[in-house]
């Protein structure tokens, strides 16, 4: 269970779907990663937290909103970012399947059909034949099909998906907060309605090679 903007739920149906296949994705690439002793992911917190911090967070991500749990985890900065960064890598997978068209569209369509699903009639569709431009904080448009090519339509998109779990992206602001005096910092946090541990909460880490290969073996088992 998860203490998402939508209420205290799990993932089920198509949007569980596309999660599971954003987290199976961008674990591949932590595995990949710690190999070659590098990151540069787009979330800067989950960049800077090393490869079996990522692999960790990514567990109790994945646990919480896929499976039953007991209680839910609190808030803080390190496991929203991790959600974050599994939003951000769909969309880095649909930039990768847009330049690569032999290699179809398995990830445009987990996305349309988890918009479907949880936004109904509430979007429209876009008419192919309009050159015009989309920002990305518009997601009122589907596009016709998933062989849609214009990732200005499929970006708004991913980012409700992940607006239907992240309440807000405060975790962008971490380094902000570090930069202000203690008595600015807790001042700003009770404005903005920031607990005083969301940022203070620690990544978990893993210790030895036995642990990361338990961690993965559990993710395969949610992920599967």
């Amino acid at each position: 269970m998860w203490h998402t903007s939508e209420g205290d739920r799990l993932l089920e149906a198509a949007e569980a779907r596309l999660f599971k296949a954003g987290v199976t994705g961008l674990v591949e690439r932590v595995k990949e990663e710690a190999r070659a002793d590098s990151g540069g992911y787009s979330i800067a917190l989950f960049d800077e937290l090393t490869w079996s911090q990522r692999l960790a967070v990514l567990e109790s991500v994945a646990t919480h909103l896929l499976t039953k749990t007991g209680q839910m985890p609190e808030l803080t900065a390190v496991n929203e970012a991790a959600v974050g960064a599994v939003f951000d890598h769909i969309s880095f997978e649909i930039d990768m399947e847009i330049d690569d068209v032999p290699s179809g569209t398995v990830w445009r369509q987990l996305v349309l059909d988890a918009c479907h699903e949880c936004f109904g009639d509430e979007l429209q569709e876009h008419d192919e034949s309009d050159d015009e431009e989309l920002s990305e904080e518009d997601a009122d448009y589907l596009p016709e099909s998933a062989s849609s090519d214009r990732p200005d339509l499929w970006h708004p998109l991913v980012q409700s998906l992940a607006d239907r779990i992240l309440w807000d992206r405060d975790y962008e602001l971490m380094g902000e907060f570090l930069d202000e005096p203690p008595e600015k910092a807790a001042m700003l946090r009770q404005i903005m309605g920031i607990g005083d541990d969301y940022f203070a909460a620690a990544a978990v880490d893993l210790h030895s090679d036995q642990e990361a290969a338990e961690t993965l073996r559990r993710l395969a088992g949610i992920l599967q």
